[in-house]
């Protein structure tokens, strides 16, 4: 809490009437970043529960290679987030591509997948190759004879894949060149593939769905040449009878707004100008490789919502990272490929029932801003709203709610999907972070009264960019438990107040405490852990004053470092945020105590779980090594090459006590025999770590399988440490490296 000298803020009427209306809540990242914020009028996004749709196409969750063979992708885990998947289309009977449509077919039926085969990349190469019309047309029907097998889980195929560039446009490419190919231009030979290969696929299979142009770029307003290739391609396809069945193009840049625009003022017009029926359409894949994109749920939401604001029927995400991790949304762990905070966020869209309700944002041109997609299922009479998008203040404006049957009260929930992030690694992209997870964090379930015209107002408060919110308004009814998840004002405390009564509207479950003034103030947590290790603490706090504040950690009495709160811009009865402290833990029950350090700060709640992050090699900082990949992935997955004497890899890692700790280190040696490092810590020597052989290397043919695991003790102090393995006998590779209290 504040100092005696500081006074509590006064609720003004502006604030009486949010709270009566139902306001609620702040939200929070692993690394919050509420200090420093400006104060601004939250950004509005209104729901309007009297404006139904049908039910929700779920445009956007697809993904470009999702599912493969290698590394083996989980059939449940795909279908818990996964509508469409575009894989490399098979030739009949090959299944030596690990994410080829033949290799995976198998492992998708009995879910909810559908595939589209892309034809194009039987060409090979990149661009393409083009190797002559017989060739093509050989592949072509090897491609449609494969599919007959698995057409249960086929939903289209795409005969090209972005054929505006990828054929060799040039003069002198072989496609150009080719004789057999006619036109006067590249765009008239491709549109004569086009028709050619399409009548090919029809006399082996009339009614496979068929997919195109499949352009890479159709953002007319950009250049002047793509609304006319459009147009003759459509042309050419009608005049033929080849038109595809559903029309389709990438959407590879920033901006979630360019689909709206090139299908709402280009190609429908060229539709209704040539007497074209509206076709489906599908962005085959979208989103920009700007680091912040693939499996991050504040970005993902931005573009789910403006495809279902438009009409979009189907879309893939663009891979930038690995082929086989549903976009971004799984890990690597010893225990095979685990969720991270982007696929819980894909999977709340995924069991998203009901009516697609209309959002509309502040401003419908701030394609950069937070956005949301929402359903109203009348069976359960409950509106489901996710959002994210930005950081800062959220207004969630929900309409019309007592015209549903809800209210005078209603029960409000809310969770999030955490993108975690690693502030010690070299590479801080966020595509490279987001660490497998447990599952989502709860912030607040209560029971609320509408405002007097039957609507309510849910404020998002300090909502964290890269995070997914999800926003449940049902009948009212009592919260839920949430385990992992434990209340201050339950707590024991000493030298505290307790607030339940009418400031504390903005506080899970009962209250919050405050007044954590005095030097033996604390918050005793009595929590359970099921296994001994690191676990992460997450406090929900506030913040009123202009500087950091801390509480002391201890765990059964020792001390285990400091949890650091920065500003938050007012206190708990007006806004909260998050904050994040490593703690190590024993079996079973523990008393976590928070107790008064610097400044002040007043708790709500705190959620404990395992702490699943590891430090991946290729984020380290690696002198003379190679940063490498396995053989069928786009991303850098583990260092190699540390053969010469001052070749070492170099982990930060957090520790959250002083003392003793194991160091396990995933690595492999394809040689016979042991090698070692040696390992300094905070550059003193700390000995050597041992390999003995594992038969082969991290690029062999089992690639990202785990290879070995070595172990070496270590003492450590609070707080960052750095570990250096450094080469010594024999050679090895590193992929990853986790912490264990010892």
């Amino acid at each position: 809490m504040r100092p005696a000298a500081l006074p509590r803020p006064r609720a003004s009427a502006l604030l009486v009437a949010a709270v009566l209306a139902g306001s609620l809540i702040s939200g929070g990242g692993q690394n919050s970043t509420a200090a420093g914020r400006a104060a601004a009028a939250p950004e509005v996004i209104t729901v309007d529960t009297g404006r139904q749709s049908g039910p929700l196409t779920k445009a956007g969750l697809g993904t470009l290679f999702g599912v493969t063979t290698t590394p083996d992708t989980p059939a449940a885990l795909a279908d818990g987030t996964q509508v469409l998947l575009a894989q490399h289309q098979s030739l009949d009977g090959d299944t030596s591509y690990p994410s080829s449509t033949e290799s995976v077919a198998g492992r998708l039926r009995g879910t909810g997948v559908k595939m589209v085969g892309r034809y194009n990349d039987l060409m090979g190469g990149w661009p393409y190759v083009w190797k002559g019309v017989d060739d093509w047309m050989g592949k072509v029907d090897s491609a449609t004879r494969s599919i007959q097998k698995y057409k249960d889980v086929l939903g289209a195929v795409a005969p090209l894949n972005e054929p505006d560039n990828k054929l060799g446009p040039q003069a002198d490419s072989p496609f150009m060149t080719d004789p057999r190919v006619p036109g006067a231009t590249y765009d008239a030979k491709v549109n004569w593939l086009w028709t050619a290969t399409v009548r090919r696929i029809r006399t082996i299979d009339t009614t496979v769905k068929i997919m195109g142009p499949n352009y890479e770029h159709y953002n007319p307003w950009e250049s002047a040449d793509r609304q006319p290739r459009m147009r003759d391609f459509l042309v050419n396809a009608k005049d033929t009878g080849t038109l595809p069945d559903i029309i389709g193009w990438h959407s590879l840049g920033p901006s979630p707004g360019d689909v709206p625009e090139a299908l709402t003022r280009y190609y429908r017009p060229l539709e209704k100008e040539l007497g074209i029926p509206p076709r489906p359409v599908m962005i085959e894949e979208y989103g920009p490789g700007n680091g912040e994109f693939e499996g991050v749920p504040g970005t993902m939401i931005k573009h789910w919502a403006e495809f279902a604001r438009y009409g979009v029927d189907s879309a893939a995400m663009g891979i930038y990272t690995n082929p086989g991790l549903l976009g971004n949304s799984l890990r690597r762990t010893a225990d095979g490929l685990k969720p991270n905070g982007g696929w819980y966020f894909m999977n709340w869209f995924r069991e998203l029932g009901g009516s697609q309700l209309a959002v509309s944002r502040w401003d419908t041109r701030h394609y950069q801003g937070s956005d949301a997609v929402a359903s109203w299922d009348s069976a359960s009479r409950a509106v489901t709203v996710l959002a994210g998008g930005d950081d800062g203040d959220i207004d969630l404006r929900l309409l019309g709610l007592a015209a549903r049957g809800l209210g005078p009260q209603v029960r409000v929930r809310i969770d999030y999907a955490k993108w975690t992030t690693d502030p010690l690694a070299t590479d801080r992209r966020a595509e490279r972070a987001g660490a497998p997870q447990t599952g989502t964090y709860h912030l607040y379930d209560k029971v609320l009264p509408l405002d007097a015209g039957g609507d309510l107002t849910v404020p998002i408060r300090t909502m964290e960019r890269l995070n997914g919110y999800r926003v449940i308004v049902e009948p009212a009814a009592p919260a839920a438990a949430y385990p992992g998840t434990y209340e201050a004002e339950d707590a024991q405390q000493s030298g505290t107040v307790t607030h339940t009564g009418g400031d504390s509207v903005l506080a899970s479950g009962r209250g919050y405490v405050g007044g954590i003034d005095g030097p033996d103030s604390s918050v005793t947590f009595t929590v359970e852990a099921a296994k001994a290790g690191i676990h992460l603490l997450t406090v929900r706090y506030a913040n009123g004053t202009a500087d950091t504040a801390t509480h002391a950690v201890r765990v059964g009495g020792q001390a285990q470092g400091s949890v650091t709160y920065p500003a938050t811009g007012g206190w708990a009865n007006t806004t909260m945020s998050t904050s994040v402290k490593r703690v190590a833990l024993a079996a079973g029950r523990n008393t976590v105590t928070l107790a008064k350090g610097t400044g002040y700060a007043e708790l709500d709640f705190i959620d404990v779980r395992p702490d699943t992050h590891r430090y991946e090699a290729e984020l380290a900082s690696v002198t003379d090594a190679g940063i490498r990949h396995y053989q069928w992935n786009e991303f850098p997955d583990y260092v190699g090459g540390i053969d010469g004497p001052t070749s070492a890899v170099e982990f930060a890692v957090d520790a959250p006590r002083s003392g003793s700790y194991l160091v396990d280190v995933g690595y492999a040696n394809g040689q016979p025999g042991t090698a070692s490092h040696s390992v300094t810590v905070n550059g003193a020597g700390a000995g050597t770590i041992a390999y003995p052989s594992t038969g082969a290397w991290l690029s062999g043919p089992r690639q990202d399988a785990v290879a070995g695991t070595a172990t070496v003790r270590v003492t450590l102090n609070e707080g960052v440490n750095r570990i250096r393995l450094t080469k010594a006998e024999g050679f090895a590779e590193l992929d990853w490296l986790a912490l264990r209290p010892a």
